[in-house]
């Protein structure tokens, strides 16, 4: 049987609905969910909460039982449509062309990611054994986190690189932080993207080590000095680079993990800088982490950039020295642009 997703008033879609509404449909509205990633009808239940908006949507979240949310422009926007367990279940199984069993080690560690960059998140009950995963079930909740093509971003993390290795023999990194859903990633790649020739400099040896399958989303072009090793474990990816692509900087997303940290300062002493994120609200707080300050003692990191969307498409920071990095403040006010030159 065919499962047609209503509202929670469970009203009948009406028949002369579209199935995909598209921005000429909606000329407010954000540009469609893609397609082949959820059901038409589904889709365009969603997307009717979006009438009348403008923006971009991010993040679709639907949850067993609850109402179903959007993130649009980082606002959360309800949607009214409650989904069941079985629903879930059926949408992941979708998504994962079939097979679950295909996914499975990624789904215990609470994601899949799908092709153009999607990355979902499942919530659900953890089957364990011996403190591991092996299996989850009753799947509650789907995160899908929807990138967007943005390469002309990180222009000054480009120059702010340039100038902190300048000269220098020991590499000098940079770590971008903020809280979830700034667009850490985005950068990144607009970082990869700048530093491989995209940014008009000399280009150089670039990897990027795409754990998650979304780094490398969008990176493609003839001209770009940039080599994607997608579903290499962090540190292992980061060791390849280093050891076999000859690489002159490399980037990654999301460390933090403390024996990773440990793989990772081994490999430092290669002389390639990093450039890498991390989830943390100021510099003093992701000092806490053990990992973090594994990296940080062992100066992995010339500068911590703390970055923040502006409203228009690109971003703003906040650049924090690692000599300055222990005085800097528990809470850190609004980030301010980074000088035109790159560096503070």
């Amino acid at each position: 049987m065919k499962t047609v997703y209503t509202t929670a008033t469970r009203s009948p879609r009406p028949a002369s609905a579209p199935t995909v509404l598209t921005p000429r449909d909606l000329p407010q509205a954000p540009p469609p969910i893609p397609p082949w990633l959820l059901p038409p009808d589904l889709t365009a239940a969603l997307l009717s909460a979006t009438r009348g908006r403008g923006g971009t949507v991010e993040e679709i979240r639907l949850r067993a039982d609850r109402e179903a949310s959007l993130t649009v422009d980082g606002h959360n926007v309800m949607t009214s449509l409650i989904l069941t367990e079985p629903d879930l279940t059926t949408l992941l199984t979708r998504m994962c062309g079939g097979s679950l069993y295909a996914y499975s080690q990624t789904i215990h560690e609470g994601y899949i990611t799908l092709r153009e960059g999607v990355r979902v998140g499942v919530a659900g009950r953890a089957v364990c054994e011996e403190g591991r995963i092996i299996g989850v079930c009753e799947i509650t909740g789907l995160c899908i986190r929807l990138p967007h093509i943005h390469r002309a971003v990180g222009g000054e993390i480009c120059r702010l690189l340039r100038a902190l290795n300048q000269g220098k023999t020991a590499p000098a990194g940079i770590l971008l932080y903020a809280p979830p859903g700034e667009g850490k990633t985005t950068l990144l790649r607009g970082v990869a993207v700048g530093l491989a020739g995209g940014d008009g400099q000399a280009p150089l040896r670039t990897v990027a080590v795409d754990t998650r399958g979304e780094l490398g989303f969008e990176t493609e072009g003839r001209g770009l000095c940039l080599d994607v090793l997608r579903g290499y474990p962090r540190a292992r990816g980061v060791e390849i680079a280093t050891r076999t692509l000859s690489a002159q900087v490399i980037l990654c997303d999301e460390i933090g993990d403390t024996e990773e940290a440990l793989s990772l300062i081994s490999t430092h002493h290669g002389g390639v800088p990093l450039i890498a994120t991390c989830h943390g609200g100021s510099v003093t707080e992701i000092l806490r982490k053990t990992g973090i300050r594994l990296l940080h003692e062992a100066r992995l990191f010339g500068a911590y950039v703390g970055i923040r969307r502006d409203g228009r498409g690109d971003f703003t920071y906040r650049v924090t020295p690692w000599s300055q990095a222990e005085s800097a403040p528990e809470e850190e006010s609004p980030p301010i642009p980074l000088p035109a030159g790159g560096h503070p």
